[in-house]
């Protein structure tokens, strides 16, 4: 059985849970069992399609035809409804045979203890009874799952189940994602440094790389006049500063025709460039700025120097927020207890769709390749609230996501020519830097708009890796 009343992309496995000796002494209680399982079933299928078999998960039996189903419609979530009191040892072992992320809903038919409750009635009001049986399990066999407690009437009952789910979207679109490596590693950095088999392990991600032969094939392969009518929509939206020579502005937009097209051949979720493998190269040469812009425009994050950890952490937020970027902290400023944030030219133009005049493009400051420097980006950032992510490998295998919340300041950039802005901590530079330094974090950040936090938090927990805070 199958309820489709609103499809919005979260596979969502139903287990109402009973206990099916309770029908031999009391047979009149199933049907309204039944009745209040569908009742919460409704109100699942608010957040994704409801996979159920129709039955009340009240045995084994019942749990293992409800397991056969969800692997067959590989659900990506598991949520237990507590309709009345049930035992763990029912649904333990067909949890264990097909693991999804696990959500126990702690509820009952009433959002209060009724009046004239009497034996009947609060058989639908005790099934907090077995909640601690399934979490006992569910710890000891370090189960990912999340137990949320509440009436379905109950605005954060609503607001729980939306974070979570969120949190199941991220997991589930960088589980089995691909991550573009153009070019490799900045030479020095290895503070980014990781084993791609164990992040292939821990968070299903595989690095695929793409050689510069590639490259160099895609950009050929743009025709002068598919590059022109680019160059004409670019110019159209947004300010161009008037200093491009030669035909620097040309190739910046043939080489953001080609890292799309890289993109779509490899089926890329996510993208790192070395670039300057890109603008040291004759038949190219200028930086690859406006491309990977336009890129994160379209939801294909992008960050540079071949920093793949990072890449990952940015395919998350993008998943969370919808409009993630890259940056790292460029200066110190002491006095007002801020930092400078930017990197090269690259920035989420995604972010400016309802202001495009906040944004110029503009020859690249400092990169002068083979045929120019290329086209960048000056933007000035909205203030707000913000959300800061950095993945780092630690202690051999193990992996940790550093989370930092900022408040982007309403402050002038600074005119390098490149992207930048500034954000204030929820502590003073030298408390936050000891703190980062301590978790061993690299230099780049993946950053959103937003408080993330929390979802980020429970991002980690399906990951199974450690959460820090700074």
């Amino acid at each position: 059985m199958i309820s489709q009343t609103k499809k919005v992309g979260i596979k969502i496995g139903y287990m109402p849970l009973a206990h099916k000796s309770y029908w031999e002494y009391f047979p009149k209680h199933e049907k309204p069992a039944v009745d209040l399982a569908n009742k919460l079933r409704g109100y699942l299928s608010q957040f994704g399609t409801v996979y159920e078999t129709g039955r009340l998960i009240d045995s084994a039996k019942r749990a293992a035809e409800a397991r056969l189903l969800f692997q067959k419609e590989d659900v990506d979530v598991i949520v237990l409804g507590t309709v009345t009191y049930s035992t763990p040892d029912d649904i333990i072992l067909d949890l264990k045979r097909f693991i999804r992320p696990t959500v126990v809903w702690n509820t009952q038919k009433s959002s209060k203890i009724p009046a004239d409750l009497n034996f009947d009635k609060w058989m639908f009001e005790h099934g907090i009874t077995g909640v601690p049986g399934i979490t006992n399990l569910l710890e000891r066999e370090e189960m990912p799952y999340f137990l949320i407690s509440g009436h379905l009437g109950s605005e954060s009952v609503k607001e729980s189940f939306l974070k979570v789910l969120k949190a199941v979207s991220a997991f589930k679109r960088a589980w089995g994602s691909k991550l573009g490596m153009i070019g490799h590693l900045y030479p020095g950095m290895i503070d980014f440094g990781y084993d791609p088999t164990m992040m292939y392990t821990t968070f299903g991600a595989s690095t695929a790389p793409i050689m510069e032969s590639a490259v160099i094939k895609a950009y050929n392969s743009i025709e002068e006049e598919e590059a022109a009518a680019l160059a004409g929509v670019l110019e159209r939206k947004y300010k161009k500063a008037e200093d491009f020579e030669g035909k620097e502005f040309t190739n910046s937009v043939r080489t953001a025709l080609a890292l799309k097209k890289l993109v779509k051949e490899n089926e890329l979720d996510a993208v790192t460039v070395y670039c300057q493998s890109i603008w040291q190269r004759p038949d190219i040469g200028v930086v690859p700025c406006v491309g990977m812009s336009l890129l994160m425009q379209e939801g294909v994050f992008c960050s540079c120097e071949g920093d793949v950890p990072t890449t990952l952490a940015g395919l998350i937020m993008e998943s969370l927020s919808g409009k993630a970027f890259f940056t790292e902290i460029w200066c110190n400023d002491f006095e007002n207890d801020q930092f400078m944030m930017g990197h090269s030219g690259t920035m989420n133009l995604g972010l400016f769709e309802e202001k495009r005049e906040n944004v110029k493009m503009v020859r690249h400051p400092w990169w002068t390749g083979c045929c120019g420097r290329g086209a960048c980006l000056e933007v000035k950032m909205p203030p707000g609230k913000g959300t800061m992510l950095s993945i780092v490998q630690v202690k051999g295998r193990d992996w940790r996501m550093i989370v930092s919340s900022v408040e982007v300041v309403d402050r002038d950039p600074v005119p390098l020519g490149a992207p930048n802005f500034f954000v204030k901590l929820e502590k003073p530079i030298k408390q936050y830097l000891e703190e980062l330094a301590s978790l061993g974090a690299a230099h780049h950040f993946s950053m959103s708009y937003g408080d993330w936090t929390e979802h980020i938090k429970s991002v980690a927990k399906l990951f199974r890796v450690e959460y820090s805070f700074v």
